[in-house]
């Protein structure tokens, strides 16, 4: 499971994950969950991180128990 931060210097979360997901098609691995954790909370953002290939999308800050919650689901 990856928790990935959207901003980061050099490179952002979206493109990461989009460097994630390529690498696992060319080695034919098996999908890594990825978590998107970003203040961005409109819907566009939303469907930014899924489309760059994120599983969950949580806006900052999160709460303890949804981060849990959310985590148990890819586990």
């Amino acid at each position: 499971l990856i928790l990935m931060d959207i901003q980061m210097p050099i490179m952002d979360g979206y493109e990461a994950t989009r460097r994630i997901r390529e690498y696992e098609r060319i080695h034919q691995l098996e999908k890594t969950p990825i978590i998107a954790l970003t203040a961005y909370a409109l819907n566009e953002d939303i469907e930014q991180s899924h489309k760059a290939g994120c599983d969950a999308h949580l806006i900052k800050p999160i709460k303890k128990s949804k981060l849990l919650k959310t985590i148990q689901s890819y586990l």
